[in-house]
């Protein structure tokens, strides 16, 4: 899904008839900030954004400058399907001893998003969602309590319902007395 998708559907449930996502305009800019600060907490506190990559280790050491993404908590480090120790510095991953190339698995953080770039989400999360919880965070900076209220409300619930996982459960056969 694009940013620019959610940003006119924000722009619908808010009222903002005139936004075009695609052209630039100073409703854009306030809804483009307002996702970016929804995006953001939903990956920071949600919905951890994962990735696996094959990193080149040099003297025990892979620099984060190096991986795909800003690293935010390395998970595992693999060589060969055999897991490393390592230990994480605030610029690089270090695995003592391993030299080439491993498997890193690792949190990440995510970039600031323009109108056509790609939102990285589960594939639950639909527009309508970030929608919602665009609205809220545009209608808190607005002033209007009550409304960001409304929708943060709903916007909680909704992800709630999509990031929790349910377990199945049986239930027992009924006998007659």
């Amino acid at each position: 899904m694009k940013l620019s998708e959610i940003l006119t559907r924000a722009a619908a449930i808010i009222g903002l008839d005139d936004v075009n996502a695609s052209a630039p305009s100073a409703a854009v800019t306030k809804l483009t900030d307002c996702a970016n600060t929804v995006y953001s907490e939903l990956v920071l506190e949600h919905i951890p954004l994962k990735n696996k990559e094959d990193v080149a280790f040099t003297g025990g050491k892979a620099f984060y400058e190096d991986f795909g993404y800003r690293v935010r908590e390395v998970l595992s480090v693999k060589a060969r399907g055999t897991k490393i120790p390592f230990v994480m510095y605030p610029t690089y991953v270090e695995a003592a001893g391993h030299e080439g190339v491993a498997e890193v698995e690792y949190l990440f953080h995510p970039g600031t998003l323009e109108a056509d770039d790609d939102v990285i989400l589960p594939p639950q999360f639909s527009e309508y969602v970030m929608a919602i919880g665009v609205a809220s965070e545009y209608y808190y900076r607005l002033g209007y309590i009550e409304e960001a209220e409304f929708y943060k409300a709903r916007f909680d619930n909704a992800v709630y319902n999509l990031s929790r996982r349910l377990k199945s459960f049986r239930i027992p056969a009924r006998r007659f007395v």
